[in-house]
């Protein structure tokens, strides 16, 4: 059902509120559009702000009227419901774009992509963000999400960040604040939305710089499955362990379910081959990770973010597809 009560449609009041207000917006936009994975249903309102300031706006309407709001950036690391997403999908495609050099320092605004920070900050001779170049989203996502590769994460770097706070307005906050954990920040428990994020790092040679970023894009591309529909790694790894080393050893690689498959290049990652739904997805999930918990007795939980309603009445819900069959 859409925002209107009645389902998507070009009439349905939040659509017609915002474009009323300037904003961009649209109804039952296919988020598939918008994710990596290629999957997901409609968006109730699919708004994809000129500027800041309508970032603002949208943020503050689906506030008021107490909207469920999604930030996307380029979609990577979502597996979107089938069903879609009941609220406002707040697109920063075009806003939130600027990179801007502060001595040592690089702010960047949330809608730009990791590798621009990466290849900015290696022209300026500035070190620290060379295994961004690898990781396919953007800055945004990665502060909150507490992104990383290669041994290093947005922790690492983040000095503070610029948000959008629905009791404060917008606040800079220092990079403490976000309160990063493993693939974890306090952003993903408040309603924020990222704006802009200040990168502290380190001069060193340009050509150093380089060659690492190259040996890191080489290895992204000798063991990731870079060529196919994929939302990243499926499943965080546990303490101590890699869900990738787990996976390929319960005999996992390959394995299929509908169109989702299970990656024979990279065992933590999922391939979609262009028919694979959201429900496809969430069952080969659950039987990899049955299958490790069987073997090994160790819980993986899920790196990718879920968004959307839960799937079918067989188990397959987001919230417990990690669990074992027989404990859901």
């Amino acid at each position: 059902m859409g925002l209107d009560g009645r389902g998507p449609g070009p009439e349905a009041p939040i659509v017609a509120s915002l474009r009323t207000l300037g904003v961009n917006a649209r109804t039952a936009e296919r988020l598939a559009r918008h994710t990596s994975f290629k999957i997901g249903g409609p968006a109730g309102a699919f708004v994809e702000p000129a500027d800041e300031a309508e970032v603002l706006l949208a943020a503050r309407v689906a506030f008021e009227q107490g909207i469920p709001l999604m930030v996307v950036g380029l979609g990577s690391n979502l597996l979107v419901s089938d069903r879609g997403f009941d609220g406002i999908v707040l697109s920063l495609a075009r806003a939130c774009r600027d990179v801007r050099p502060e001595g040592t320092r690089l702010a960047a605004g949330a809608g730009v992509s990791l590798a621009k920070v990466a290849h900015m900050a290696a022209g300026l001779q500035l070190s620290g963000v060379e295994f961004a170049v690898s990781i396919p989203g953007t800055v945004g996502g990665a502060a909150v999400m507490n992104a990383g590769a290669h041994g290093r994460s947005a922790q690492d770097v983040v000095q503070r960040v610029r948000v959008w706070d629905p009791a404060r307005g917008v606040v800079v906050l220092p990079g403490e604040a976000m309160q990063y954990a493993y693939r974890m920040s306090r952003a993903q428990r408040e309603a924020w939305v990222v704006l802009e994020v200040w990168f502290d790092l380190t001069p060193a040679p340009r050509a150093a710089i380089g060659r690492t970023m190259g040996d890191y894009m080489g290895h992204r591309r000798a063991t990731q499955p870079v060529g196919e529909k994929n939302a990243g790694s499926m499943f965080k790894n546990p303490p101590g362990d890699f869900a990738a080393r787990l996976i390929e050893a319960v005999g996992a690689k390959g394995w299929q379910e509908g169109g989702a498959r299970v990656s024979t290049l990279h065992a933590n990652f999922m391939a979609n081959d262009g028919t694979a739904t959201a429900r496809d997805v969430l069952i080969l999930m659950r039987r990899v990770a049955a299958a490790v918990q069987e073997r090994f007795h160790i819980g993986l939980a899920p790196e990718v973010r879920w968004v959307g309603p839960p799937e079918g009445e067989d188990g397959t819900t987001w919230d417990n597809l990690w669990l074992p069959a027989d404990d859901a």
